[in-house]
């Protein structure tokens, strides 16, 4: 039997007469007019019970009073209990309610077959159909002289909810009741699933919101038209400045760099393009994928866009590769005088933000103080970046630096590539040997500092960046500039915080600790135990170290490849003893450094028997360089 139709008589007839059957069994007395054991809700019990069912009261208490409209003053009541048989709501004509609720049939009974025998309340309850029972259908007195109707309600999940009942004289007797009762209870489950559905999208809405604002992503649709739907929050940060955003068309925030149109008519997606966005005072770039939005039906109806800003991404590369700054002032290793003052300086250079440069002859740790000067810094979470200006070729200087646009050049890179000073944006770009940039570069150089600005190559817009520069070099600038090989006005903007670092011949004191620091790091993943002998210790002490601590590090860690017991001695540190300590201090004209780094060369190639792959890894310093200065210095080669 269908829940929704009205139910065949004999049917019915056959429904009623089990459950006289039933009342029969459970010894419900016919002839009471009252159930004294009826059971009754306190209160509190019904106010709570009313609170449970709130959902289903809110849509059937607005149904069931426009079918009270239908049949008002006609002496009917309509009635609305719970699955349990508790009524929960009635509304009606006044004289009846108050006849009724004189029989226990008012909100907060209980009317089942146990507490009032067959009723269509009870009886729609026990088998989940509509009923009506008439007079003396009824099995208990009170129902005599009464003509009512039921049908029940289910919920989305097909549970009963309760019983929607009509009851009045028996003379109001009307085929047509029990089918507007129906019709009432399939119109407040159809609501309900409605609004499940509604409340549950609304859910799902907000999970969905939720999870795209949490994302550190910009995520914006855009409609057919070409404008801006919805965005999520990071999208706003993004264009901040745009205030509404939805309906923007996406042409006034991106310009001509995406034709949406085109987009739409050909179904075409962009994946990972860079572009560009100008901001009330500035440009700065994204990285964007756009991709269509279509139904089931592959009907298109707009497009979804995911954009980054490339200088965060710049900055989780970064941090992924390692290009974070790994010194610190504690790895700097000695105790003189002079590195005290000069460690002093650069944790004093630290603190602010102006341009360093470190002076210094090869192998003095400019990249070590270059590291823990960052680290020292407020840049100190963003990265650090090396490029040693005469290591690079003078034709690919400038797009490692600034970077170049697609199609810049033959071989350019498809979607373009950032130079060094947006990779490291926010943090330090370290420029070793910078007296070796072409003079080109040194204007473009120049311009970045003072305007802040960079421009790739093969584009004509800036980007700005904010990069502190910590520059280096073993040269005399001063002489070069003096010389015509480097700017002036680029030189005094490297030169607002020069710091000298000694050589080791100037911090004798320091070579003994920093040895065995060498020592103790070369012996970190061996089972070995070694030391210095004191004669070892001398002769360290009586060399000049022209290559510095670099130098030093390739003396002892071929020592310890070579060391034929628990103690290292002099024969087996490969330092001449003829190449004594000198007193002469780096004094920035130059003269004394180029003739004491010429010779010491010429004595180091003799000593390799002019093999220049040896003699650069024994002078500390990469083979390219030593090229360079073979020429610069005009040497004969043996």
């Amino acid at each position: 039997m269908s829940r929704y139709t009205i139910p065949d008589p004999e049917i019915l007839q056959e429904e009623i007469e089990a459950s006289h059957q039933r009342c029969r069994q459970l010894k419900v007395d016919p002839n009471q007019d009252l159930n004294l054991r009826q059971q009754k809700l306190k209160t509190k019990e019904l106010q709570l019970r009313l609170e449970r069912n709130h959902e289903f009261l809110d849509i059937a208490t607005k149904h069931i009073e426009e079918l009270y409209q239908c049949v008002a003053g006609a002496g009917f009541v309509v009635t609305l209990a719970d699955q349990d048989g508790y009524i929960l709501h009635m509304i009606g004509d006044q004289p009846l309610l108050e006849r009724m609720a004189k029989g226990n049939c008012a909100p907060g009974y209980r009317w089942t077959e146990q507490d009032v025998g067959t009723s269509v309340i009870s009886l729609c309850i026990a088998r989940q159909i509509p009923v009506q029972i008439h007079d003396d259908e009824h099995y208990c007195l009170r129902g005599h002289g009464f003509t009512c109707s039921a049908a029940p309600v289910f919920d989305p999940e097909d549970h009963l909810l309760g019983v929607i009942a009509m009851s009045g004289p028996v003379q109001r007797v009307h085929p047509h009741t029990l089918g507007m009762v129906i019709t009432v209870s399939r119109a407040i489950e159809k609501e309900m699933k409605v609004q499940r559905a509604s409340t549950e999208l609304k859910i799902r809405n907000h999970y969905m919101h939720t999870i795209i604002n949490a994302i550190d992503s910009g995520v914006m649709t855009i409609d057919r038209t070409g404008r801006v739907r919805e965005v999520n929050n990071y999208g706003r940060r993004i264009f901040s400045w745009v205030d509404p955003l939805e309906g923007t068309k996406l042409s006034d925030l991106l310009g001509n760099q995406v034709k949406i149109q085109q987009l739409m008519h050909t179904g075409q997606e962009i994946i990972d393009r860079e572009m560009f966005i100008q901001g009330p005072r500035e440009k700065y770039n994204i990285l964007c994928t756009i991709k269509p939005i279509l139904d089931p039906l592959e009907k298109m109806h707009g497009y979804i866009m995911i954009f980054h800003e490339i200088a965060r991404i710049h900055k989780i590369v970064h941090a992924m590769a390692g290009t974070q700054a790994k010194f610190t002032f504690q790895d700097i290793i000695g105790t003189s005088p002079a590195l005290t003052e000069t460690k002093k300086l650069a944790k004093s250079a630290a603190e602010r933000k102006s341009t360093v440069l470190l002076l210094g002859e090869t192998g003095t740790g400019k990249e070590l103080f270059a590291q823990a000067i960052h680290n020292a810094s407020n840049q100190r979470d963003y990265p650090f970046l090396a490029l040693n200006c005469g290591a690079i070729p003078k034709e690919l200087l400038e797009s490692e630096l600034f970077g170049y646009a697609e199609g810049a050049f033959t071989g350019a890179k498809k979607g373009g590539r950032p130079g060094k000073f947006e990779l490291v944006d926010q943090g330090t770009l370290f420029l070793d040997e910078i007296a070796d940039m072409p003079s080109d570069m040194q204007v473009k150089l120049l311009r970045v500092l003072q305007t802040g600005e960079v421009c790739r190559i093969g584009e004509d817009f800036p980007i700005r960046v904010n990069v502190r520069i910590i520059a280096a070099t073993n040269a005399d600038l001063k002489q070069q500039v003096r010389q015509g090989n480097f700017r002036e006005d680029l030189f005094y903007r490297l030169h607002v915080f020069p710091i000298y670092l000694p050589p080791l011949r100037e911090r004798q004191e320091d070579i003994p600790l920093l040895a065995d620091h060498i020592l103790a790091r070369s012996l970190k993943n061996s089972h070995s135990s070694l030391s210095f002998s004191p004669e070892a210790t001398k002769r360290m002490l009586k060399y000049s170290w022209p290559g510095n601590v670099r130098e030093m590090e390739n003396v002892i860690e071929r020592a310890v490849n070579i060391a034929d017991g628990p103690a290292i001695g002099p024969e087996v540190l490969n330092v001449s003893a003829s190449v004594t300590q000198s007193t002469t201090s780096f004094q920035g004209d130059g003269s004394y450094l180029e003739k004491l780094e010429k010779q010491a060369i010429m004595d180091v190639i003799q000593e390799m028997e002019g093999n220049l792959a040896q003699a650069s890894k024994k002078l500390g310093i990469a083979r390219s360089t030593l090229y360079k200065k073979i020429e610069r210095y005009q040497l004969n080669l043996p």
